[in-house]
């Protein structure tokens, strides 16, 4: 009944659907800064921003509660009870969060550029009752998750990249309104994707039923700390933008999101790892704390080894990527790519360290170090974003993610093993090498430079990566 691959498969399901709609994401967002120009393309993502702190106020850690709880339930009766009642505490919760965004919005200052945009990004939090991927992580059942994350992706970048022109000219509507229409209509056809699969497996289709009101009072004490730390990290994500927003202008806004929007699929790598980790790390947390702790420094190892190319990689050629991507369109947007490479790898390695928390139930942890980075990013980019624009912003949020790398990485020091610190000093010669290529191949063209780069470093850091798996 419950999916029984190792991690390593789930990851690997999960990562080929995820690498293919990521790309073509790339490709929409590139088209959309064309298609929309600076302003509305800004006007747009601050609309994104607004959205997603709707959606984690209306989740509010419901998900990784499902997550965690439906791993280790066993009878299908009992899951699907406990998933009907889930969705039924966020069914509430969504309709309170669209009501206060209707009388939030209208205060805004980046509201009056477009009402439309703002209430339609805000209806997301509905269909979110019905996104139930959670369900199939608990489950293990990651080709099923693979598919409706992709599918979300996949559809959006092929509706905007095939859709976005010819409704305009049909419909007579503009094309920053379409957007998100667009966006909407992809969340419909991935809840699809997940809930048909879900009805075969469950024997129905799942419609939310509300739960006793101590069940509620219960799943609402475990979710409060999750939805702080959920929340709280939102702000460390992209409180940039929303500041931006409403500190500077759209087309400021705009310049910014397409450096920011690319170097955040980090946390969408980071997003991938742990939906295949969260299941099997809550179980061997209360199982196996020997081995949960191996399992731990096996993986951060190897994102180690993901995430540092990123972050010196991506200082070295930001500036390129970005003329090469954009073709001169957002001209300040390399400084803030290269700062954002080496803020964003701090942020992804940081999270790692706060699921690892959240896996063994020691959320309330997490939420001390998010709080203050969280503060830190606010004031940071408060007294920056005025003096500096988006270089300012990217800048405030450098400091607040060293500050929660920093303090989660005192919090979990005794976990660290000997070999990790071995294998992480290991890649330092391949680090080395990589930064060589890309600098004595600053003639070609950025994509070779980086494909050249990526390889040199895959060659030397595979001993010291081979040598480590069978240490640990």
């Amino acid at each position: 009944m419950r999916g029984n691959k190792g991690v390593l498969h789930n990851l690997s399901i999960l990562t080929a659907g995820q690498i293919a709609s990521q790309l073509l994401n790339v490709w929409a967002l590139i088209y959309l800064t064309h298609y929309l120009g600076a302003h509305w393309f800004g006007v747009v993502q601050i609309g994104v921003t607004f959205m997603a702190y709707a959606l984690i106020t209306a989740e509010w850690g419901m998900f990784s509660l499902g997550i965690r709880e439906v791993s280790r339930l066993d009878k299908p009766t009992s899951i699907l009870s406990y998933v009907r009642t889930h969705m039924g505490i966020m069914a509430l919760q969504a309709i309170i969060v669209f009501s206060a965004g209707l009388v939030l919005l209208p205060h805004l200052p980046f509201y009056r550029e477009d009402p439309w945009v703002f209430l339609l990004y805000l209806m997301a939090v509905l269909p979110q009752v019905f996104m139930l991927f959670w369900v199939a992580v608990g489950l293990e059942r990651m080709a099923w998750v693979s598919l409706t994350r992709t599918a979300l992706s996949l559809l959006y970048a092929l509706l905007v990249l095939l859709l976005l022109s010819p409704l305009e000219k049909i419909t007579g509507l503009v094309g920053h309104r379409l957007v998100p229409v667009l966006y909407l209509t992809a969340v419909l056809g991935s809840n699809l994707c997940i809930g048909i699969p879900l009805a075969r497996w469950f024997g129905r289709v799942l419609v939310p039923a509300l739960p006793s009101v101590a069940e509620v009072r219960r799943r609402g004490h475990e979710t409060l700390p999750m939805g702080a730390n959920i929340i709280v990290q939102r702000v460390l994500l992209n409180i940039d933008l929303l500041l931006l927003g409403i500190l500077s202008t759209p087309s400021v806004v705009g310049g910014y999101a397409a450096a920011m929007r690319i170097i955040f699929l980090l946390m969408v790598v980071v997003e991938v790892l742990w939906n295949a980790l969260l299941p099997r790390f809550s179980r061997l947390s209360k199982t196996d704390p020997e081995e949960f702790n191996r399992a731990f420094n096996m993986y951060l190892g190897f994102v180690l080894a993901g995430l540092l190319p990123v972050a010196v990689g991506g200082y070295l050629v930001g500036p390129d990527l970005m003329t090469e991507l954009y073709k001169g369109q957002f001209p300040d947007s390399g400084g803030v790519f290269q700062v954002l490479a080496i803020s964003y790898t701090m942020l992804a390695i940081g999270t790692f360290f706060g699921n690892t928390l959240v896996s063994e139930d020691n959320q309330r942890k997490y939420f001390p170090p998010l709080l203050i980075s969280a503060v830190a990013a606010v004031i940071g980019n408060i007294l920056l974003i005025p003096k500096l624009g988006g270089l300012g912003a990217s800048l405030g949020m450098a400091g607040s993610h060293f500050i929660l790398f920093a303090t989660l990485f005192f919090l979990l020091r005794k976990r660290f093993s000997r070999q990790l610190a071995w294998v992480t000093m290991g890649l330092m010669p391949a680090l080395l090498v990589m930064s060589l290529v890309v600098i004595a191949l600053n003639s070609w063209l950025v994509y070779f430079r980086i494909i050249a780069a990526g390889a040199a470093y895959l060659l030397v850091a595979s001993w010291p990566l081979l040598r480590f798996r069978k240490s640990v």
